[in-house]
């Protein structure tokens, strides 16, 4: 089966990336996926034709590579001088640090916006914070644009072009300590650690500044009232803006061969009957909730109980409702 050319060129990036010294032309064609393995029981001159089709293939993918900026290096083998091998060292790829201003972060928040359910989507979304993260308060620009309240709203998008203008947010938010409500922010900043998500602001019903975590957004946010209605307090940087959340840890059974992304960040500890049973350090209840809810039965939770106690209760209530999706539709 052909291979699209964009996959060719995405195992080629990955195959040269984790080469330990080189990849040789003979070595590039016989094990990246895209490119046709020299077959046996050719004849001379359709072993040729296939060679030229190889060469003329990888000298596009080399150009497509250096065009996008990849540095490609050409790597030649001390001992045989006339063997030339090919290799991308990731550390030159990283990028230098780059400074938005709020509106040019704010461009960038509407464009991830628009990309929402496309490929690009989550990778936007996650560009976009991390951008948003390391952006400094800085005097507004104004925008020609506005934020879109609508159901496809990016919540990130929308807190970050909403700093830019200086205008409040509201959402519906649950927490495990004050439970679900609506909050008015004024936010300062949006924060990635790890693979989470916060907005750090104002809290205008308790007064005070608050750190609220994206995944816990209900529904849409909206911004709300005038613009240029607060000003950004001076903030540290980044990371310090997050309070430390304390990592916990659950013992969970999993069946064999059953949750693999769980097994790799879990240290055994033993089986029980047809259970494989695991340490897993966490932070947040509801990450590894839906951890064990996706695995439908597969998993479970042994500790802690408030832990074991949520995933019955959302189970529970996931199987109640198909049960009167079910009965809605007569099929009951």
């Amino acid at each position: 089966m052909a291979v699209d050319p964009a996959e060719r060129l995405l195992n080629l990036i990955i195959a040269l990336t984790h080469a330990r010294v080189r990849m040789t032309r003979a070595q590039i064609r016989a094990s990246v996926a895209g490119y046709e393995a020299p077959q046996h029981g050719l004849t001379p001159e359709e072993s040729r034709r296939k060679e030229a089709a190889f060469e003329r293939m990888f000298e596009r993918d080399k150009d497509e590579l250096r065009r996008m900026g990849i540095p490609l290096r050409t790597v030649v083998d001390p001992t045989h001088g006339d063997e030339i091998g090919y290799k991308i060292d990731a550390s030159d790829a990283a990028m230098p640090a780059i400074d938005f201003t709020p509106a040019e972060a704010a461009a960038i928040a509407l464009a991830a916006e628009y990309w929402q359910g496309a490929t690009l989507g989550p990778d936007a979304n996650q560009g976009l914070t991390k951008i948003a993260s390391a952006t400094e308060a800085a005097p507004r620009t104004p925008l020609s644009l506005g934020a879109r309240a609508s159901s496809r709203s990016d919540a990130t998008a929308v807190i970050v072009e909403a700093r830019a203008r200086r205008q409040a947010v509201q959402f519906e938010y649950t927490s495990e300590r004050s439970g679900h409500a609506t909050r008015t922010v004024e936010p300062w900043q949006v924060v990635l650690r790890g693979s989470a998500e916060y907005v750090v602001g104002l809290d205008r019903d308790k007064g005070e500044k608050r750190t609220f975590r994206l995944r816990r957004i209900h529904g849409t946010v909206r911004a709300v009232g005038p613009e240029n209605s607060y000003e950004i307090p001076t903030l540290p940087h980044g990371r310090g803006q997050v309070e430390a959340v304390p990592i916990r840890t659950a013992r969970i059974g999993l069946r064999p061969e059953a949750g693999n992304a769980l097994r790799q960040r879990a240290v055994a500890a033993g089986s029980v009957g047809d259970w494989d049973i695991f340490d897993v350090e966490y932070r947040y209840d509801d990450q590894v909730r839906d951890e064990v809810l996706a695995l439908a039965g597969r998993a479970r939770v042994i500790s802690p109980e408030s832990l074991a106690a949520d995933v019955r209760s959302h189970a529970q209530a996931a199987l109640a409702a198909a049960s009167a999706s079910l009965e809605g539709d007569g099929r009951g």
